[in-house]
């Protein structure tokens, strides 16, 4: 699942596109990561995300339409492959 949100109010909040996925340690692993991407992890979910940062490089931190696809398509591909 893919979700936009937003942590804190006001002038110090901020906003970030968030790709989580139900599964073992290795969802991730088909996906070119970038640098600035962090997966964390709260039970059986892992969960893509970039961290806030000091420096603003793309529009209110949420990732582009095409970006989200590129990465479902690269988790969806990942998940095939390690299913017996």
């Amino acid at each position: 699942m893919a979700f936009d949100c937003q942590v804190g109010i006001g002038k110090r909040s901020w906003r970030r596109s968030v790709i989580a996925v139900e599964g073992d340690g290795n969802v991730f692993s088909n996906m070119p990561l970038h640098p600035d991407m962090t997966i964390d992890r709260s039970g059986r979910w892992r969960i893509l995300y970039r961290p806030k940062t000091h420096f603003i490089l793309r529009i209110a931190g949420l990732t582009p339409v095409e970006e989200l696809e590129a990465n479902f398509n690269a988790v969806v591909t990942g998940s095939a492959k390690t299913s017996p």
